[in-house]
């Protein structure tokens, strides 16, 4: 699922605001901006270093938070001294894989603490500068914006224009695959400054460090770190938010959305003649600036509401689509009203319930209450995203297959206690007691 988190740690949040309300100015106020980089001083840096996750592992210097810390006043200094002058050096992003709920390895980068701490600061001052120009379209990592803001603004659009056609599109390997020359052109728009270019492209450049080799592509950004996110989201401003709201839109015959979260998008259309454009015109626009469409992952889905009225065969009523771990279909409300249902998709689903059976395996050895309390945690915070209304029966059933999982690993930890646990001994057991499913984003 993807993370709600956009900004900086809860405490930072007021003191960054703060601190770059002066470049937000020069933002509204000047086209293209200079001396971004003079905003990139020690106190920037030291609210940076306190928004990092403490727990994060270290990158290829193997340098923990905590050791960073020790010396912080003079690293930051130090750090602060190379980055004026010239001479900070990126490291290599150490890559690491996580494991798909549908087989196969997601890759991850890890920076070390602190290239992330430079990147953070720098990620804030790029998003003080093109929050001005992001469109409402776009919700990944922005502030004040989420997948939920994502998700009602879909569903809404949906139901406000009567939309008809959904076309979903993925991007194969968007990270990846980011054409770092139009990445500059697009940066230096709106922040034509010669120290934060050369800063990114050292990052560009940096290398990945995998079975203890570096390697250098050509292409990409790099992933895993916090100036990730907002690189992505100012290549997709040119490349798909303005080119959807100002050209494509506008030649549209009937009410046309697009939403985005990061590189995850759908857009709705009125018309299959528009959605059937769309999908074609958008393979084209991305491959011109390097990104290439998943096939097997692009489709249009017939998302009529007028095909949900009783006489419809099976095959002729609407179909679903997935967008941000939920899958999406149409339904009716108590007095007969058109409604989109959300709820969690199979792959959400199987990709927490395969979190649930790895942690069982290697916790297998946890007394049971210190049992109950993670899994009441992951529940929680599944919970936490996918409590939308009309989720409730599904969130049930996650509950279940849990507690069955759970079931499963107390008989591989004992086979003569595992004998004694039949479903009505535990279901009385207050230790095997997890939390029922609930809405807890009833606005989306």
């Amino acid at each position: 699922m993807p993370d709600g988190s956009n900004t900086a740690a809860p405490e930072a949040d007021k003191a960054v605001y703060t601190k770059l309300g002066g470049l937000v100015e020069r933002a509204q106020k000047e086209v293209k901006l200079t001396n971004v980089i003079q905003y990139l001083d020690e106190e920037l840096l030291h609210l940076a270093f306190k928004s990092l996750r403490k727990q994060a592992a270290p990158g290829i210097d193997g340098q923990s938070y905590a050791e960073y810390a020790e010396r912080l006043e003079e690293n930051i200094q130090g750090l602060h001294g190379r980055l004026k002058s010239g001479r900070y050096r990126a490291p290599a992003v150490r890559r690491a894989y996580i494991a798909k709920a549908t087989g196969g390895r997601r890759p991850l980068g890890i920076s070390t603490v602190e290239d992330r701490m430079v990147q953070k600061a720098v990620a804030w001052l790029l998003s003080a500068v093109f929050e001005q120009d992001f469109l409402e379209c776009s919700h990944g990592f922005r502030p004040r914006r989420s997948a939920h803001t994502a998700l009602k603004r879909l569903r809404e659009g949906i139901l406000r224009g009567r939309m008809r056609y959904v076309v979903e599109v993925d991007i194969r390997s968007y990270f990846d695959t980011v054409n770092r020359e139009w990445l500059r052109r697009f940066v230096r728009h709106r922040a034509n400054d010669g120290g934060l270019i050369r800063l990114l492209g050292k990052w560009l450049k940096a290398g990945v460090l995998e079975d203890g080799m570096i390697s250098h592509p050509s292409a990409g950004v790099p992933q895993g770190g916090p100036v990730s996110p907002v690189l992505a989201n100012i290549y997709l401003h040119y490349v798909l938010d303005q080119w959807f709201e100002w050209r494509f839109k506008r030649s549209c015959r009937g009410a046309a959305e697009l939403t985005r979260y990061a590189d995850d998008f759908v857009a709705a259309f009125s018309y299959r003649e528009d959605a059937e454009r769309f999908r074609r015109e958008v393979e084209e626009r991305l491959k011109a600036f390097g990104l290439q469409v998943a096939p097997e992952k692009t489709a249009i889905r017939r998302f009529d509401g007028d095909l949900s009225g009783g006489g419809v065969s099976r095959d002729e009523r609407p179909e679903s689509f997935s967008f941000l771990g939920f899958s999406h279909y149409l339904t009716k409300t108590r007095r007969g009203k058109l409604n989109v249902g959300r709820k969690p998709s199979v792959k959400a689903r199987e990709r927490f319930l395969l979190a649930v059976r790895s942690w069982l395996r290697g916790h297998l050895h946890w007394r049971v209450w210190e049992q109950q309390e993670r899994l009441r945690q992951m529940l929680e915070g599944f919970y936490q995203y996918f409590g939308l209304t009309l989720c409730v029966r599904t969130l049930n059933g996650i509950r279940w297959r849990v507690r069955k999982l759970w079931r499963a690993a107390l008989l591989r930890r004992s086979q003569r206690a595992g004998r004694r646990c039949t479903w009505g001994q535990l279901a009385n057991k207050r230790w095997f007691q997890l939390p029922a499913g609930r809405v807890t984003k009833a606005s989306v």
